[in-house]
C-alpha cells in the first residue's frame, strides 16, 4: 500500500501542507455553493475567535486523499457539526477513511468536558448511516432510518425528541442579537432538524441557511435569538430594504421578544 501520511489540523494553526491542499480541492468543488465557502472560511481559522474546527486529513505526497471535519462555538452547551467526508474514488476501499473516523473518534473524546452537547450530520447515504452508526449516530427523524443523525454526547439523552425537549424548555425571557458563526450549528442543524421532525419548512424564501446570510452580508441582517439560558431557539432574516422574518422553534412563538 502507498505510504498515507495523516495529520489533525486545527483551524486557526499555521496552515500546513495538507490544509492549503485541502483548501485548493474545495475552492474546485462546488465553487459557489455556500457548504465550501463555509469549510473554507473555517479551515483558513476565519471563524476561530468563536468556533472550534478540527480537520483530519490524508495525504500522499503532496496530494490530499480524505479528509473528515467536526466543529462547535466555543460558548457553553454548544451544538456540533460532523461531516465533509470524503475520500477520493482512485483511493477507496483501502481502509483510509475508517482511519479517518477513528482518528475523528479518539479526538472527540479529548473534548468530552469541553465540546458539544451532541454532534448533527446530514448525511441519508445508507452505507454511510450505518458506517456512522458504529460511532454513536443514530436517526435524528421519527421513523426514519435515514439521515439526518444524531449522535447524543456528554449526558445528552439518547433520543433527538429528548434532546430537543429539554434544549427547547420553557422560558420566561427571549431576546435578540446579532448573529455570528459560533451559532451557526444550532440553527442550520438542530433548528432546522427540529422543525424537520415537527413537519415543518426550515429557512426563508429570501434565506436559505444561517451560513448564507453570514457569508454574504450585503444580502441583509441576520440574527439570533436567545433564552435566559443563553439556548438559541431562532433566528431573524432582514433582507435589504426588506422586513425583518422570525423562525422561531415552536415553543416559543407566542412570547414577546426583547431588543438586545
Amino acid at each position: 500500500m502507498d505510504e498515507i501520511t495523516y495529520e489533525t489540523f486545527y483551524a486557526g494553526a499555521k496552515p500546513s501542507d495538507a490544509a492549503m491542499a485541502l483548501d485548493r480541492l474545495l475552492a474546485n468543488e462546488n465553487p459557489d455553493m455556500t457548504y465550501s465557502q463555509m469549510m473554507r472560511y473555517r479551515l483558513a481559522g476565519k471563524a476561530s475567535n468563536e468556533c472550534k474546527d478540527i480537520y483530519f486529513l490524508a495525504s500522499h505526497l503532496d496530494t490530499q486523499v480524505a479528509r473528515l471535519w467536526h466543529g462547535w462555538g466555543k460558548h457553553p452547551n454548544a451544538i456540533g457539526n460532523f461531516g465533509n467526508f470524503r475520500t477520493a474514488e482512485s483511493w477507496q476501499r483501502r481502509g483510509i477513511g475508517r482511519h479517518l473516523l477513528n482518528l475523528w473518534y479518539e479526538n472527540l473524546q479529548q473534548h468530552q468536558a469541553d465540546g458539544p452537547l451532541a454532534l448533527f450530520c446530514t448525511s441519508s447515504k445508507p452505507h454511510l448511516v450505518k458506517l456512522y452508526g458504529e460511532y454513536g449516530f443514530r436517526p435524528a427523524l421519527v421513523g426514519s432510518e435515514g439521515g439526518p443523525l444524531y449522535c447524543p454526547l456528554q449526558n445528552s439523552p439518547a433520543t433527538f425528541q429528548e434532546f430537543c425537549q429539554q434544549y427547547y424548555a420553557p422560558d420566561d425571557r427571549l431576546v435578540i442579537r446579532p448573529a455570528s458563526i459560533g451559532w451557526r450549528h444550532e440553527i442550520d442543524c438542530l433548528l432546522n432538524f427540529a422543525l424537520l421532525d415537527a413537519g415543518e419548512s426550515f429557512a426563508f424564501p429570501e434565506m436559505p441557511k444561517l451560513e448564507a446570510a453570514l457569508l454574504n452580508p450585503s444580502a441583509g441582517l441576520a440574527e439570533l435569538i436567545f433564552t435566559s439560558k443563553n439556548h438559541c431557539i431562532g433566528w431573524a432574516f432582514t433582507p435589504s430594504g426588506g422586513e425583518r422574518m422570525l423562525q422561531l422553534h415552536p415553543s416559543f412563538r407566542q412570547q414577546k421578544i426583547e431588543e438586545n
